[in-house]
């Protein structure tokens, strides 16, 4: 009776760790994607948003960035420009949970500034607040009047012609 081995503390613990199961950090499989559109008079006039599916974990490619935007660019049959891109990761870990909630006013940033369109990595999260994490695209009204040709604002062509009159004297050599 005495080989006999008592796991009861390893179901205990595995009951007990299922209550804190929300507190650990894991891969981000989707995203949140929020699409705002601001018009010429700089007024928001548009929010959308939608899940994305991550084919990998935590990466957003280049090519799935362009398709994103190349679907997005036109709404209402208004075509707009990509002003921004920002990136909203929350990085808490499990001991800090407690004092994010109780000291709300505390200075953290998990917003940031995406510079340039390409792969974006989002850092593990935990699970819990994994579905705050976005990617936002900020877009602009283009303007029509820049299709417009201002009769007065027209730079002329210079063309640059070489002379063509130009005859090659062959040289004799005199024996």
């Amino acid at each position: 009776m005495d080989n006999e081995l008592n796991d009861e503390w390893i179901n205990n613990f595995e009951k007990t760790d299922k209550l804190y199961q929300d507190f650990y950090k894991d891969d981000i499989y989707y995203v949140n994607l929020k699409f705002i559109y601001v018009n010429r008079e700089n007024e928001i006039e548009k929010i959308n948003q939608e899940s994305f599916l991550m084919s990998n974990p935590n990466y957003i490619s280049r090519e799935e960035i362009i398709q994103i935007l190349k679907d997005s660019t036109i709404d209402n049959k208004k075509r707009y420009s990509l002003l921004s891109i920002l990136k909203y990761n929350i990085l808490l870990d499990a001991d800090e949970v407690k004092n994010f909630l109780l000291y709300s006013n505390e200075e953290r940033n998990y917003l940031n500034i995406v510079k340039n369109i390409d792969a974006i990595s989002f850092e593990k999260s935990i699970s819990m607040f994994q579905d705050l994490n976005d990617l936002i695209f900020v877009f602009y009204e283009k303007s029509l009047e820049l299709k417009k040709i201002d009769p007065n604002n027209i730079t002329k062509k210079i063309y640059l012609r070489s002379n063509t009159n130009k005859k090659t004297i062959k040289k004799r050599y005199k024996d």
